[in-house]
């Protein structure tokens, strides 16, 4: 999927996405969700598309459409309100795609982000120019990177749904190592 692409996708999510409510995590004891939130109609052209609803708790991944599986996640100290600049520890939203998808020896894994896109080098200028960038020495601290999805830790944390890392969305390590396993490189991941 190319940049552009992913843009034009973009426009439409919000509104598509606010028509579905928080859908039921995997081993969710309750009854299932009705038939119209298990599918994004909008994706379906999509082989594989991930959807991370912050405020249900959610990492969602969709293949051709229909979800196909539903994992617990966790976020940055900061909340996820969109992230301005490095060391803020906020979750980014908006449309990212997997840009590689590591091994890693304290996450397991580590699915990159291609963070900062264009709206969020826009949302870094605009924070420069309103002053609320903090200083590092006689510069400003940058806008970041190494935004990504991997495992935990600290797994009491992530059981509790307390927001512990830096900016990063965080799963179980059995699930992220599913996720990395499942997904490829260049899948489109939405932040909301």
């Amino acid at each position: 999927m190319t940049l552009g692409r992913l843009g034009r996708l973009g426009i439409g999510f919000g509104l598509a996405l606010s028509l579905h409510g928080c859908l039921a995590p995997r081993g969710w004891q309750g009854p299932p969700p009705p038939a119209d939130e298990d599918r994004l109609d909008f994706a379906a052209a999509e082989p594989w598309f991930i959807v991370v609803r912050t405020a249900c708790r959610t990492l969602d991944v969709y293949r051709q459409g229909d979800r196909i599986r539903s994992y617990h996640a966790v976020f940055g100290l900061g909340g996820a309100s969109g992230k301005e600049f490095e060391g803020d520890r906020r979750t980014p939203t908006g449309l990212y795609a997997i840009a590689a998808v590591r091994q890693h020896e304290r996450w397991r894994r580590f699915l990159l982000l291609d963070y900062p896109n264009q709206r969020d080098w826009r949302r870094y200028d605009a924070a420069l120019a309103n002053g609320t960038v903090p200083m590092l020495g006689s510069r400003p601290v940058g806008v970041g990177g190494a935004v990504g999805i991997h495992g935990t830790d600290k797994p009491r944390l992530n059981r509790m749904n307390v927001d512990w890392t830096w900016g990063c969305i965080s799963l179980d390590n059995a699930d992220v190592v599913e996720l990395a396993n499942l997904v490829p490189v260049g899948t489109p991941v939405l932040i909301e």
